[in-house]
């Protein structure tokens, strides 16, 4: 049963009920401007307690379900640079919302403000994965039943559209004079010609092309077995691949085959003079039995681009995309590109790639009409 009164000026609830075990336990609630505001703001969570609703929960804080949704589902299951993510929103969140603002306070409304202001200055891709991540939360407390909808569902997403994916790749000759130059001043001492050509002639991510074992390349059957990943940022050794999709044999072109035996045998040298024998058996490991980090690679490839005339400069996954879209325009199926890539299913890669679809489906329509002219 509800009580409704007035204190300093304002109306208040009391809603008595029985917690799981039998004890009598209270919900309170002030701050109401009439009667009627407190009448009905008990009815509802009178409702919701014979809905079944845990009312000791009704008070929960966005960040402590937060914390709570993270320990649960997220913690332990994710790589370090995700994990990281999550920490950054939960920032995000306490200072927009503060520590205070209990979940089921806030309204779609309040939502959609909170993503205007956010959105201010960011891209629309970022804006887009915290209304996500704070969905799935939101799923989850409903599943809970501390809320009974999710604020999140149908939110306009702001924020400016970031750089255009068009610009994120190479064309096809500064592909070739790139890969051209690598061969050219591939060695030990300056391992991130293979490895940059390596990116270009398979399309695989970093960590993927930097967590290759020498047994992870048939060079009989021209395959590299992508099973794993390494951790360049934090140094950790090998991981998962980012999906389970993402384990897959890459097939590669015999010129990248010769150059990856090249470096074989450099290193078998060099480990021979010096007396090293790498425990990991590791392809991408330089003269002085390091590990290259993305960003070290990212700052070579700058360079070469500003010795060659590369405009505009992409990063490392630019090569993954300069891939694609060279196979794209040679007119190689989707399907296998998107296998090639990965991707746990088809639509991923219709989706980042459309753009470079669209030119392809001109180029094939074109291919169509004169084959249906000639029929």
């Amino acid at each position: 049963m509800a009580s409704i009164t007035k204190r300093s000026g304002s109306w208040q609830y009391r809603v008595s009920y029985k917690d799981k075990d039998g004890e009598r336990q209270f919900v309170n609630k002030s701050g109401f401007p009439t009667k009627k505001a407190a009448s009905l703001a008990a009815a509802e969570i009178e409702r919701q307690y014979h809905r079944g609703a845990d009312l000791s929960l009704h008070d929960t804080t966005l960040i402590e379900y937060w914390d709570k949704w993270l320990a649960l589902y997220k913690t332990g299951k994710h790589s370090r640079v995700t994990e990281s993510r999550y920490k950054t929103i939960r920032k995000q969140l306490l200072a927009y919302w503060g520590i205070d603002r209990t979940l089921k306070s806030i309204t779609k409304s309040d939502w959609q403000e909170f993503i205007n202001v956010f959105g201010a200055g960011r891209a629309k891709d970022t804006v887009s994965k915290l209304n996500g991540y704070v969905r799935a939360m939101v799923d989850s407390a409903i599943d809970d039943q501390i809320v009974y909808s999710n604020f999140t569902h149908n939110t306009v997403l702001t924020g400016h559209a970031g750089k255009s994916r068009d610009l994120k790749y190479l064309e096809i000759a500064d592909m070739k004079r790139l890969y051209d130059y690598c061969v050219e001043h591939a060695s030990l001492r300056a391992l991130y010609n293979y490895i940059i050509a390596a990116g270009l002639k398979t399309g695989a991510r970093y960590a993927e092309v930097i967590g290759l074992q020498w047994s992870d390349v048939d060079f009989d059957q021209g395959l590299l077995h992508i099973n794993k990943t390494w951790d360049y940022m934090y140094g950790t050794g090998f991981k998962p691949t980012k999906t389970p999709s993402s384990v897959r044999d890459i097939e590669i072109p015999t010129g990248l085959a010769a150059l990856l035996r090249q470096l074989k045998q450099q290193q078998a040298a060099d480990n021979l003079k010096k007396g090293y024998r790498d425990p990991l058996d590791l392809v991408f490991r330089n003269n002085r039995h390091e590990v290259p980090t993305n960003s070290a690679i990212n700052k070579a490839l700058h360079q070469l681009e500003d010795v060659l005339g590369i405009q505009p400069r992409i990063t490392f996954h630019g090569l993954r995309h300069s891939h694609v879209s060279y196979l794209i325009a040679q007119g190689v199926d989707i399907y296998y590109i998107s296998h090639r890539l990965g991707h746990s299913n088809i639509d991923i890669t219709l989706r980042v790639y459309s753009h470079l679809l669209d030119d392809s489906r001109k180029a094939q329509a074109k291919i169509a009409l004169k084959a249906l002219d000639a029929l």
